[in-house]
């Protein structure tokens, strides 16, 4: 519940460069999706420290007058050094503000300045793609570079239709860090953390030297956003995963939770309340209180996709407000206190939505993509689930996120819903490859609670 607040300051000014253009995402999704174009990845995310000589004195006797002269001039050394050093952007700080477009180019598109939309300061930077571009790109080259080992970047975005917008990080040479994340037009103009998606070459991330910001569009369509509050937030070093099942099926207890515990796995299950069945009696395709508690009693956790499980752009305006609350209700008569995790059906909601879900629950999941970092907006959490037309991830898919996960880090949260025969084989096997991933030390499950507690800013 809105416990936290984002912090801004003055972003750090800089001038700009190109340095290659690429695709999208390896695994997205919820209900709806967007397809972008995507690159075959190369390189190692890994960087060798970099170490400084040190040379040894051969022994003198010289003066006390002689040996004060060496020092001033070792320290005058020093400082050369230091002041060519990378720094660390400050976490959660604005690095930009896009009060001036000067230290931006449009690469793709063209790049405005709006004053009737903002996140923080006066102005936002609006990003518009042509058809015969089928994208749009801006770039800024930093005057001094930064060093990003230990940070991940954000934005606040807006969007006029559903997008899925890009920021890359290159180095001196061209190689990046790709970071993606999804938005659907009419939500508010907040902070989003991105997850990262790809990677080109062996990028030196102590020393970056330039951002991209990029939407792609496909061909024969226009497509504009809205850019503001560039930030940072802490990379999450070690490999975080959830597996989340949302709708609160009758599959979760039947076909999800034999597979689970067989592989010594929990999971999560966001259930729709009014959905819930009182008995086995009670015909449905939703689990029963029963079935619900056994899962609990297993150390699976549970949050709500609302009362109905209904997108929430579907839902009658006087109506939102009991199919976000309701759930809240019916958490405390069942004894599940601590059940204040929401997951947004398709990841849709107004500003009205997110500032009840905001201020009545813990955390929320909303975007897509994996390895996210830590959270600057607990309420749009990252999320990977089955493409169009798709509604879960094929084993192939998943076992891909647990191994970029394992290897690259971040928090990655994989949903089911409805699960049939051929789910519960997916599911098997990716529980098959996370139980050895576990054993290895690679890869580590988390629960809603522990990101609320130990993931979020």
């Amino acid at each position: 519940m809105k416990r936290r607040t984002y912090l801004t300051t003055a972003s750090v000014t800089a001038t700009i460069a190109l340095a290659g253009c690429a695709g999208g995402s390896i695994v997205d999704g919820d209900e709806e999706n967007v397809d972008d174009e995507s690159n075959d990845t190369d390189g190692e995310d890994d960087v060798d420290e970099e170490t400084e000589e040190t040379e040894e004195t051969e022994e003198t006797e010289e003066t006390e007058e002689e040996n004060t002269d060496e020092d001033e001039g070792e320290d005058e050394d020093e400082d050369e050094e230091t002041d060519g050093e990378s720094e660390q952007p400050e976490v959660a700080a604005t690095f930009d503000d896009f009060e001036d477009l000067d230290a931006w180019e449009a690469v793709a598109g063209t790049l405005e300045a709006d004053g009737e939309r903002a996140s923080v300061g006066s102005q936002s930077a609006r990003l518009t793609a042509s058809e015969s571009e089928s994208q749009v790109r801006i770039k800024r080259e930093l005057s001094d570079p930064i060093d990003v080992r230990e940070v991940v970047p954000g934005l606040a975005l807006a969007t006029s239709s559903s997008a899925s917008p890009i920021i890359q990080l290159h180095d001196e040479d061209g190689n990046y860090l790709q970071f993606q994340q999804f938005v659907h037009e009419g939500r508010p103009f907040n902070r989003l953390d991105f997850g990262h998606t790809d990677i080109s070459g062996d990028p030196d991330l102590s020393a970056i030297t330039e951002v991209q910001i990029g939407l792609w569009t496909g061909e024969e369509h226009e497509g504009e956003i809205w850019v503001d509050d560039l930030h940072f937030t802490s990379r999450v070093e070690e490999g975080r995963v959830m597996i989340q099942f949302q709708g609160g099926f009758e599959s979760d207890y039947t076909r999800a939770f034999p597979i689970m515990e067989e592989y010594d796995l929990t999971g999560t299950t966001f259930v729709a309340t009014s959905r819930i069945r009182e008995s086995e009696d009670v015909t449905g395709d939703r689990m029963t209180e029963d079935q619900l508690a056994e899962l609990v009693d297993a150390g699976w956790s549970i949050g709500t996709v609302g009362a109905h499980q209904r997108q929430l752009n579907d839902v009658e305006s006087d109506g939102f407000e009991s199919h976000i609350l309701d759930p809240l209700e019916w958490f405390d008569e069942q004894g599940y206190d601590d059940a204040r995790y929401f997951g947004f059906p398709g990841g849709w909601y107004t500003p009205e939505m997110y500032d009840l879900v905001a201020e009545n629950y813990d955390i929320a999941w909303a975007g897509r993509h994996m390895s996210q970092g830590v959270a600057t907006n607990p309420y749009n959490l990252t999320r990977i689930s089955g493409h169009v037309g798709q509604r879960n991830l094929d084993a192939e898919e998943m076992i891909a996120a647990l191994d970029w996960t394992a290897e690259r880090g971040g928090i990655t949260t994989i949903v089911f819903y409805e699960m049939d025969e051929s789910d519960a084989a997916a599911l098997e096997e990716t529980a098959a490859h996370l139980a050895e991933l576990r054993a290895a030390g690679d890869l580590e499950l988390i629960t809603p609670n522990e990101i609320a507690d130990e993931y979020v800013l």
